[in-house]
Parts: C-alpha cells; structure tokens; sequence
C-alpha cells in the first residue's frame, strides 16, 4: 500500500503473542535470517496496539537491531482490518491506471463502509473488466507506520497475508491455475481464510478463537526461535472442531452460493504458526474429502532451509517485488 524501492528490507510480524521478523540484506533468500520473540499479553489485542510505548520499547531495543537503523520495512494490515470487494472498471483502464480510478470512484460508483480508507487493486485478468479492491480503515495502520518511523525504521510495504501466503504458495509451485484452493492460515487465537480459484482471489474470512493466551507458555528452543505449549488441550481440540464446521459452511457458501454448485474446493492448504497443526490437519482430513496441503517444515526447508513453517507467511511478504 506504500513503497520504496531499495534491495534490503525487513518484514514484519506483530500477532497476539509473538513479534517475527525476517531480515533480508539482499535479493537471494539463502541470505534472509529469521529473528522472533514473544509478546507479553496485553500488549496487542486482536491485532490492535493496546500499548504503544511498550511495542516502540521492542521494536527499537530488537527489531531495529536485527535489521540495522534505516531499514526498508514491511508489515501485514490486519486481518481483522481487511475488506475485499469485486469492482467493474472500463476496458481501458490500464493496470497501474486502476488504483487512480478507485479513488475517484469512491463514495459514486464505489462505496466503502469507513472513511479514509488506504486501499490497493489486484487484477489477476486484466482483460475481463473486473478487479479486487483491498480496502482498511487507515487508523491502525498510520499507527504501525508512526512506530516503525520512531525506531529509524523506513515503511516500504504493507500487504495483505492473503497475498502473501499465496505468492509464497507460487513460489513453492503448489498452486495451478485451474483448481480452487482454501487457504487457511492458522494463529493460536485466529484464523485467516481465503479461498483462491482458477488464480484469482475470491473469498476472505477472519475468525477470533475463544482462548486464554496465558495458558500458552513459550518456550525457546534456539536463540530467537520460540515455541508454544498448552498443558489442558481438550478444551481447546474442542474449539479447533469448530473451525471444522465454520470451513464447511464457507466451503458450502462459496459452492452454492456464490457459484450455483458449479464450483467447488478442490484442495485444502493449511499453514501458519499454531502448534498443532498437525492436529488441525488430522481434524481436516477425518471431515473432507479435500486433499489437505500442510506448509509444515519439510515443505518450508526445501526452498528455505533456514525457516520453519511458523515464517510461512512472513516469506511471503519477504517475496513481495517492489517497483
């Protein structure tokens, strides 16, 4: 949604529980180093900052050392922020044309449900007359952005996961452009699904679960490399099988609903920084006939041997070309 153009940059992630980065010195991904710590409760609620002086306190005591001061960087809108909406646009309208005509067309032929919004356009078919516009209420945002300037830090780019999982899946050649794939990133406390068919973006959900993040307890398996446990599971499998039956419905609603029972999901991806994905997975596979797809590591390490699947989506924003 903003950018500058410089080779070295570094991508940011600021969930719940945990603050990831992945410092890149250059374009060769064997080069990027990933760095993560955990994040207090409190500090940030549902991808809202609650404490402000306390995340600038972390960001410029780690993150700006990680990376070096005046360093590109790239950060996620939140998903909880995200809108996406289908738009209609003249036949000549050129590409890097269309962002302009969606801010003329806001509040006529365009209308979103908050003012000042930043947006951004995505045209997998620039052919067809028809566009994704990808709109977020400003706020959160320019708050990020003030943090990241406070720690001599440069904003390069903030893109929506959902591209970047699926620039990531790209790169790994796990997805075709004639099949329908639901994505579903999977966070301790969230989940972020998109439904990705014949290679345009479709569908976006985001989803808060119901549970206590101080019953999870991080322990530190390397330096700068975390991992999270949860003693009493059953409650918890619990809300996980009701993710089972929210995929459902979406997949449903997106068959029928949207395409009259003419198309379907064919394949399932799942990925993100849940400790029991593998669990997930086992939930997937007992309630669709869908193949299951995880990005676990040995997927992440062929093409990334120094990351584990917890930076999936970071890799993604890594990936991001900036002209």
């Amino acid at each position: 949604m903003f950018t500058k153009k410089k080779k070295s940059h570094v991508s940011i992630e600021i969930k719940d529980y945990m603050l990831r980065a992945i410092v890149a010195k250059g374009a060769d991904p064997s080069q990027w180093k990933g760095y993560e710590m955990p994040l207090a409760q409190g500090i940030v609620e549902g991808s809202v900052i609650h404490d402000e002086m306390e995340l600038f306190d972390l960001m410029k005591n780690n993150v700006a050392k990680w990376a070096g001061n005046k360093q590109n960087a790239r950060i996620f809108v939140p998903d909880t922020l995200v809108l996406l909406k289908n738009f209609e646009h003249p036949d000549d309208i050129e590409l890097n044309e269309l962002k302009g005509y969606v801010e003329m067309e806001l509040g006529h032929s365009i209308h979103l449900p908050f003012q000042d919004p930043l947006i951004d356009v995505y045209d997998p078919n620039p052919n067809d007359g028809h566009a994704m516009l990808f709109a977020a209420p400003s706020e959160e945002v320019t708050k990020m952005i003030g943090l990241l300037l406070d720690t001599t830090l440069e904003p390069q780019v903030a893109d929506i996961r959902a591209l970047c999982n699926i620039r990531l899946l790209e790169y790994l050649e796990l997805i075709k452009d004639d099949r329908t794939y639901l994505i579903a990133d999977w966070s301790i406390n969230e989940l972020s699904i998109s439904i990705f068919s014949y290679g345009q973006l479709e569908f976006l959900r985001y989803q808060s679960f119901d549970t206590e993040l101080s019953e999870w307890k991080p322990k530190e398996i390397e330096e700068y490399r975390f991992s999270y446990h949860l003693e009493a599971k059953d409650d918890y499998r619990i809300i996980l099988t009701d993710q089972m039956l929210e995929i459902d419905r979406i997949m449903n609603f997106f068959k029928f609903s949207l395409h009259k029972g003419e198309k379907s999901v064919d394949e399932i991806i799942i990925l993100g920084d849940n400790p029991l994905l593998h669990t997930i997975k086992d939930l997937l596979e007992n309630n669709f006939s869908a193949p299951i797809i995880m990005l676990n590591d040995s997927v992440i390490q062929k093409s990334f041997p120094q990351f584990s699947e917890e930076f999936a989506s970071l890799i993604g924003l890594a990936l991001k070309e900036v002209n």
